[in-house]
């Protein structure tokens, strides 16, 4: 029994990490792929000045032409006078001048055309190499998650109940039952984030989810602050650089609250010492104390 919960329990972290490593994976080919679209709208920009500037070359060609402007001697011959003949070049040298112009432009806009595609390719082939990387890596981490979860079901209730207990701690049922919404303490913000994470209490705990119905541990952070419009990547460890970190003995409701290093966890302060987490495959989004896994935890950031 006592070995069968020593290795649940190094799962647990284990599969924590993975979970978060993967999150932060999908959070990476997303920024990848967004800015592939970027890169591609940018080509299609360059495109379409070239082709512009092309149009507008060809129709001033076409017109110097039918004018019979494409040289001096032209001039010459159709000038009747000398001061003809010197308006006549200078209009000749105008033009010239413009037509230059006019064709460095459409050089210029037909290079940078041509780099703005070959960067949106690069980038959408690099995207979509990570892309398909990542189906493996979740495949991968699902295996773990398994592993896990078939363990956890060769315990009998109580055994599962008794390792729960100890690596995530309901709060007490009576620190529970005062839990009041509306939170006090904090700011607007930092209170209307953690009655999110409260009213999602009871929720399954599901690998890479963000809601409404299932949430992982940075899916279910992520989520809360949504609701006041402050954005957040779905990964703990990319969380953990959001906001002024501060120290336990100040946190207030909405704070977030990051465990195991490398960071594999995250949970949302809502006062008297407890915290709403999305804890483990095989339990619900619950409350739970947060002195009873002190020893985990290594920071704890406030957003604006």
């Amino acid at each position: 029994m006592a070995s069968v919960q020593q290795q649940l329990s190094t799962l647990a972290v284990q599969n924590s990490q993975l979970v978060e490593t993967f999150n932060q994976a999908q959070a990476d080919v997303e920024a990848k792929l967004h800015k592939a679209d970027h890169a591609r709208l940018a080509a299609n920009q360059a495109q379409a000045t070239y082709r512009t500037a092309r149009v507008q070359l060809t129709q001033t060609v076409a017109a110097q032409y039918e004018g019979g402007s494409f040289s001096a001697t032209g001039a010459l011959l159709s000038s009747n006078n000398g001061q003809s003949y010197l308006d006549q070049l200078n209009t000749l040298s105008v033009m010239s001048s413009h037509t230059a112009q006019m064709i460095a432009r459409a050089t210029a806009a037909k290079r940078s055309s041509s780099e703005a595609d070959h960067q949106a390719k690069t980038l959408l082939a690099s995207a979509t190499a990570k892309r398909d990387a990542l189906g493996k890596k979740k495949d991968a981490v699902q295996q773990q998650i398994d592993k896990y979860t078939t363990l956890l079901a060769t315990l009998n209730a109580a055994q599962r109940a008794a390792f729960l207990r100890t690596i995530s701690p309901p709060a007490p049922a009576a620190a529970v039952a005062k839990v009041n919404v509306p939170v006090h303490g904090g700011t607007a913000q930092g209170r209307k984030a953690a009655e999110f994470a409260i009213a999602q209490v009871g929720k399954p705990y599901v690998f890479a989810a963000a809601g409404p119905d299932q949430y992982d541990c940075s899916g279910l952070t992520m989520a809360a602050w949504a609701t006041v419009g402050v954005a957040l990547p779905h990964s703990a460890e990319q969380q953990y650089g959001y906001g002024t970190h501060v120290a336990l003995s100040q946190l207030l409701p909405g704070d977030l609250v990051f465990l195991y290093s490398p960071i594999g966890h995250v949970e949302i302060y809502i006062g008297n010492g407890m915290v709403v987490s999305a804890p483990q495959p095989g339990e619900s989004v619950k409350i739970v104390a947060l002195n009873g896994h002190l020893g985990d935890i290594v920071g704890a950031t406030r957003l604006p």
